[in-house]
Parts: structure tokens; C-alpha cells; sequence
């Protein structure tokens, strides 16, 4: 399933969206953050399958977790997982065939904390690409550099785990065509503008502690 046509070509826009936000390729994170395994992870190939399938080697099997949800398989718009490499499907309990059915909602234990959890993902979609300077919003960037980091979660038992250095990004509906035909610049403004809106949103982790 991690070199699937579908989940390349989600793989793609996971990596696309992540430099856009970021200003980073998702590789070189991965090369910086991950085990000495991961810090070779260059390709040279001018090949875009070979590239992709490097992506989805390297992203399978770093040690840093790796999930997203998508917002287009549920029509209330509840985001359900659909991606989750070897280290995230570890430290949450699950096998891929459950994984990429179930709501991500469901990574917390209580209502109150399934409300926060969503505050934290609005904020996250709503900041996307939002100008320097602006000063609506500023509540939400106060509540992403505050509430991002050392968040409890639940696993698939019930035990509690610790995300530590969690880095939440949007993903977008755009392809490596999008990106020959126009300029970087015009679709940071389309986003910015709400033209380009996600479609769902990806997660990386530095690291997991087991609570319980």
C-alpha cells in the first residue's frame, strides 16, 4: 500500500504542500530529524516515478511518525485518516486497512479534547499561507506555538502516548503540473486568497512516549 498509485499521488501533494508552507522539502526534514538511516535520503534521478518512489520508501520507513487525514471521504467534511507510515501505525496500535477508515477524531479520548483538537486544525487551516503583518488571526498563531507540542493522545488500547515537536501542515490539490504552470508565488496567493483550499492535512513527529 505505500507505493500505491493513490497514496504516491497523495504522497506528492503531502510533499508539494509541506514546501509551499514551509519553505523546506519534506525530505530534508526527514534527512535533519530522523535516525542516521533517514540521513541519507537524496535522490538524484530526474525521473518523477523514481523520485516519488523514493518519497514513499523514505517516508515509509523513518522513525519520525508520518500521518494526514482528508477531508473529501466523509460528506459532514470529518476528517478521516488516510496515510499513517510504519513508526505513526506503531505508536498508535493499528494496522493500515483500519488506519485509513478511521476518523481522526479518534486519536483522543474525551469530547473536550475532541474540541480542542479540531481548534488546533482550524487554526492550522486558517493561518495557511496568511500574509506577514496581518493582525486578524493572531489567537490562532498564539494557540499553534502554544498547543502543538507535548499534546496526549490515545492509542488503539486505550494507552495514553506523549506527541512531542508535532508539525501540522495543510495539504492542497496540487501537482507537479500545477506547479510548471504557474509561479510559486501565484499559488501561495491563491491559497492565501482561499482559491486553493485544503483538502486535508499532514503530521510529523519528532517523538512518541508511551504514557501508560
Amino acid at each position: 500500500h505505500y507505493t500505491s498509485p493513490s497514496v504516491l499521488d497523495w504522497l506528492q501533494k503531502m510533499a508539494i504542500s509541506y514546501e509551499l508552507e514551509r519553505g523546506e522539502e519534506l525530505l530534508q526534514v526527514i534527512a535533519r530529524e530522523g535516525s542516521k538511516d533517514d540521513a541519507s535520503v537524496t535522490n538524484t534521478s530526474n525521473n518523477n516515478n523514481d523520485l516519488l518512489l523514493h518519497l514513499a520508501t523514505v517516508c515509509a520507513r523513518t522513525n519520525l511518525p508520518i500521518a494526514s487525514h482528508d477531508f473529501l471521504r466523509d460528506p459532514t467534511g470529518d476528517a478521516i485518516y488516510n496515510y499513517g507510515n510504519l513508526a505513526f501505525l506503531h505508536g498508535f496500535g493499528y494496522g493500515w486497512d483500519e488506519f485509513v477508515q478511521l476518523p481522526s477524531r479518534y486519536s483522543v479520548a474525551s469530547d473536550e479534547e475532541v474540541k480542542e483538537r479540531q481548534r488546533l486544525l482550524d487554526a492550522v487551516k486558517s493561518n495557511a499561507m496568511k500574509s506577514e503583518g496581518k493582525e486578524e488571526g493572531e489567537d490562532d498563531e498564539d494557540l499553534l506555538a502554544s498547543g502543538y507540542d507535548n499534546l496526549i493522545r490515545v492509542r488503539k488500547d486505550e494507552r495514553r502516548i506523549l506527541l512531542k515537536g508535532v508539525n501540522l501542515w495543510n495539504v492542497y490539490d496540487i501537482d507537479l503540473e500545477d506547479i510548471e504552470e504557474n509561479s510559486i508565488l501565484i499559488i501561495k496567493k491563491k491559497i492565501e486568497k482561499g482559491e486553493i483550499k485544503a483538502i486535508g492535512q499532514a503530521v510529523w513527529i519528532r517523538d512518541v512516549e508511551y504514557l501508560d
